[in-house]
């Protein structure tokens, strides 16, 4: 009895005769992709890494020339260089050079080029403009940040003028910094723009009124230290604007219209600001340096953003005496 227990019955075999089919996977390989899908997929890679890529496949040589988006940032195109000598510019600017002519005739949807602040990058600012508008970009970023110690700010001009009607259609995102320019007299604006991000740019209040008027797109806007002394009145209504951010930016008031505004950062001493009727207001962060009241927070603020759901303030708070009274006794003695 106990053998038929531990008895283990074998499951009959059973025995197909016909023709067995073996599942196997297809080799690809991305050699064999399209020349359009393996471009995009190289866009998404840093410059240096797309350019490696021609070790896998002879193929590759001249697909990533054909990249879409072009980013150069110093720290990675002389990542083998100390940074800040004369060696470390001269090898962004003949790197940044070398890319351009390889690009030529070509179509470069998005252009990058980030580099600490140097004056032998300038000789080639215009040409890199130049660049962009013959490649037909939409997206032009020059984020060429301070690196001068003793706290002196250079700038560069951007060059305005090359700028026809077709290029000044074609951009829907432009980045600035550390630059001044000046918009011609038959300037008409950049009608299709969406996103505009200025850091230390020097304009007058007329030409930057001028610009954000004839922006009739726009939908995100950041200033930074781009400091007019002066009010700043945009006559005609930004309609599509959705995101705003102001910036340790000396100015003495700000009067716009964004309906469709959901967004607001401001960093900076207290001024007048006057967005008109934002009904979807959503976020609103506010870091103030100037020195407030409870008393005014609590009254004024309602009144400027009667529509805002998130608020969060940072200030520093002064309390009058009848309120610290009342406080006081508040509590059991």
């Amino acid at each position: 009895m106990g053998s038929d227990l531990t008895h283990t019955r074998k499951r009959p075999r059973h025995y197909y005769h016909g023709q067995v089919i073996k599942k196997t996977r297809a080799k690809v390989q991305f050699a064999d992709l399209p020349d359009d899908l393996l471009s995009m997929i190289l866009s998404k890679l840093p410059l240096k890494e797309a350019a490696r890529t021609v070790i896998l496949s002879s193929k590759w040589n001249d697909v990533w020339r054909v990249c879409p988006k072009l980013r150069f940032d110093g720290f990675t195109v002389c990542s083998d260089i100390v940074f800040g000598g004369e060696q470390y510019t001269q090898k962004f600017i003949d790197n940044v050079n070398a890319v351009m002519q390889k690009h030529q005739c070509m179509v470069v949807e998005e252009l990058v080029i980030k580099f600490g602040f140097d004056h032998r990058v300038l000789d080639h600012i215009n040409t890199w403009v130049a660049f962009a508008i013959s490649s037909r970009t939409k997206s032009l970023a020059l984020d060429l940040g301070p690196v001068d110690i003793q706290g002196r700010i250079d700038q560069y001009r951007f060059p305005v003028e090359p700028l026809d009607n077709r290029s000044i259609s074609r951009l829907r995102h432009l980045q600035l910094s550390v630059a001044s320019f000046e918009l011609p007299p038959q300037f008409s604006g950049f009608p299709n723009l969406r996103a505009h991000d200025l850091h230390l740019v020097n304009v007058t209040r007329k030409d930057l009124q001028d610009m954000l008027s004839n922006c009739i797109n726009l939908e995100w806007f950041s200033m930074v230290r781009c400091h007019l002394n002066d009010e700043l009145i945009v006559a005609r209504p930004l309609s599509n604007l959705i995101y705003l951010r102001v910036a340790h930016f000396k100015i003495t008031k700000i009067v716009l219209h964004a309906v469709e505004l959901k967004t607001f950062l401001f960093y900076g001493r207290l001024y007048p600001i006057d967005l008109g009727h934002t009904p979807k207001l959503k976020h609103t962060f506010l870091d103030i340096y100037s020195l407030l009241t409870v008393e005014h927070a609590l009254t004024v603020l309602p009144k400027v953003l009667p529509s805002v759901q998130d608020l969060t303030l940072h200030a520093h708070f002064t309390l009058k005496m009848p309120l610290l009274m009342e406080i006081h006794a508040s509590f059991p003695s």
